[in-house]
């Protein structure tokens, strides 16, 4: 009886045709994260092969992260193979920071680099083994629904303020399928000897616990990914449950306390949790989730605050904030005069732009010939916003403006000849505001910008 299976490169190029069909749009711009190992090789040729028919522009990005001795001979393996097969590739060497995980750091340092590309889709070649080894992986960690359900097939994310998708397509195929692929197609690629280091997490899955749970299970991959199939449509659930309870709660931008917590506590948690990943704020570990709720429980007047991944929660006037940590820890800047439509930068705490009024405002003259210097408040500091009216402490002004504790702490003041001229977005001294026939100007203060230096 002749054997009624696809030959293998039919199976995988199926397999992508249909996913590619699911979700991406004909004209779209696919970019392969090319490592050079197996799994990435099959993937940008079977993209390769049905580029035309799927109607996409095809190209590849290789990270190199510059960690093993063989880096350089692999990302000449990438560009030579990309160069093969007239696609345009591009090569990117990081360096990973200092003190995080060497596997955290390296993903970190990656996605980084696909939020830059001139892309639609970035494709990745994760299969069904990477998949079943991700939920063992998340079981392990005590994950909820969420880190069950593991790699889905196609997400959205952002990174730095850069939207991309990912797309894997692989994810219902074997890794034996995709190396009989390379075998058909006579495909080379290069080995990461580092695979075979138990030390760690997934490699020790792979090699030590995948080959027993394969002789008492031999579909156990494929079952663990139905899994974490059945568990991503639960996820899908909680997400439009925490939808439906976010009117009810919303006082943009933040979350009304009181209001998430008549929700119940299993609904308070789950809303909470969505709020932030809609934040793009990082997810927080049960510990951490349940010290804050404990927290939500506080009196009224206390003002509790978390701080975790680069993100700040507070609790201010009732309602839950989140945002991108900022420093209120720095330095004095100086500058000898502060032109109109120059932005200045403050190292960690974003930063402050003018804009032209047209009624009063502060004095554009006085900033362009006056010696302006940037400050955090330190106690003590006055000023006389009205001609009428008195002179007032810069407490009573930021408690009048409802501002949180953590905006008085990190808001820059603007000085000129060392005199407080404008408390940016509540009040600008009389003697500096700008006359009639004068160009007067705002100062906005954004402390979620990207810092660097003023221009």
């Amino acid at each position: 009886m002749a054997n009624s299976r696809k030959p293998q490169h039919a199976e995988v190029n199926a397999s992508v045709l249909q996913s590619l069909h699911r979700h991406v749009r004909a004209g779209s711009r696919v970019c392969v994260g090319l490592s050079g190992g197996l799994d990435s090789v099959v993937l940008l040729s079977s993209l390769h092969a049905l580029r035309h028919q799927a109607g996409i522009r095809l190209s590849a990005v290789h990270v190199n992260h510059q960690l093993h001795p063989e880096a350089l001979q692999w990302e000449r393996f990438c560009q030579e193979y990309c160069d093969r097969l007239e696609v345009a590739c591009v090569v990117e060497r990081v360096s990973l920071r200092p003190g995080d995980g060497v596997e955290a750091a390296a993903r970190a340092a990656r996605y980084g680099v696909f939020a830059r590309q001139a892309a639609d889709v970035i494709a990745l070649a994760h299969h069904q083994e990477d998949q079943a080894e991700t939920v063992l992986i998340q079981l392990l960690r005590g994950a909820g629904v969420y880190g069950l359900s593991a790699m889905p097939e196609m997400r959205d994310s952002v990174l730095s303020g850069q939207d991309f998708r990912l797309w894997r397509p692989f994810l219902q195929l074997s890794r034996a399928t995709l190396r009989d692929y390379a075998a058909v197609q006579g495909l080379s690629w290069v080995e990461d000897v580092s695979n075979g280091d138990t030390r760690y997490v997934r490699n020790f899955l792979r090699h030590e616990v995948a080959p027993l749970l394969a002789q008492r299970f031999p579909a156990w991959a494929t079952t663990l990914g139905r899994s974490a199939r059945h568990l991503g449509e639960a996820a899908t659930l909680l997400d439009q449950l925490a939808e439906m309870d976010f009117p009810s709660c919303n006082a943009s931008p933040g979350l009304r306390v009181q209001a998430v917590l008549g929700l119940g506590m299993p609904r308070a948690v789950n809303l909470l949790r969505w709020w932030l990943r809609s934040r793009q704020a990082p997810a927080l570990s049960q510990k951490r989730m349940e010290n804050w709720m404990r927290q939500a429980q506080a009196m009224p007047d206390r003002n509790p605050q978390l701080s975790w991944g680069g993100w700040t929660m507070t609790r201010f006037e009732g309602c839950w904030h989140v945002h991108p940590e900022v420093r209120a820890d720095w330095q004095e800047q100086r500058f000898e005069a502060w032109p109109q439509g120059v932005v200045l930068a403050i190292p960690g705490a974003g930063q402050l732009c003018q804009q032209v009024t047209q009624g009063a405002g502060l004095s554009a003259t006085l900033l362009e010939q006056g010696n302006v210097v940037l400050r955090r408040r330190c106690g003590g500091e006055r000023l006389k916003p009205h001609e009428a009216g008195s002179t007032r402490s810069l407490r009573n002004l930021l408690q009048e403006a409802r501002l949180p504790l953590w905006w008085r702490e990190a808001l820059p003041l603007v000085f000129c000849n060392d005199r407080l001229v404008c408390v940016p977005g509540v009040a600008v001294d009389v003697a500096a505001q700008a006359q009639p026939g004068q160009t007067g100007v705002a100062l906005h203060w954004d402390p979620f910008a990207s810092d660097g230096a003023h221009h």
